[in-house]
């Protein structure tokens, strides 16, 4: 089972690719906080599924000041033993990651993307995500492009 937090969702439909992940994982997960977010007064497509959290958000993770959304995604994610969480916020990866929770995030969604033949330039990818005001490290970027065989 996949997670998601709002980020990826909203990048990815920005840019038009939000099917990747459909394309990827056929169905993921979202908690009604992220729901709440991307998709307010919007349609869901059928392949995400809306999952309240059962328990409350575990001191643990409230004490770290995440957002909402995230809070949720990796409550959920614990609650329901998920195999990868979407996740692009550093702290919240952070956490995620102390909690022993896989993560990716929507440049290892467009990596994967890429490596399956489903996008062709990720540094059209990467660029464009930029120029929508999501943050990229020169670290990262590079990183990205040399992994996806496009560093100059």
């Amino acid at each position: 089972m996949i997670v998601s937090n709002s980020s990826c969702l909203i990048v990815l439909d920005k840019l038009g690719k939000l099917e990747l992940l459909e394309r990827l994982y056929t169905k993921i997960t979202i908690p009604k906080a992220v729901k709440d977010e991307v998709f307010k007064g919007k349609s869901i497509p059928g392949w995400i599924g809306v999952v309240n959290i059962k328990q409350p958000i575990a001191p643990r993770i409230l004490e770290r000041n995440l957002g909402y959304g995230e809070s949720e995604a990796i409550s959920l994610s614990l609650e329901l033993n998920t195999d990868l969480l979407i996740v692009d916020d550093l702290a919240a990866r952070k956490v995620a990651v102390e909690l022993g929770i896989n993560i990716t995030g929507v440049i290892g969604i467009l990596l994967e993307a890429k490596k399956k033949g489903l996008v062709q330039n990720l540094k059209y990818y990467l660029d464009k995500m930029q120029k929508h005001d999501f943050r990229i490290s020169k670290a990262a970027y590079d990183l990205a492009l040399e992994l996806a065989k496009e560093k100059e």
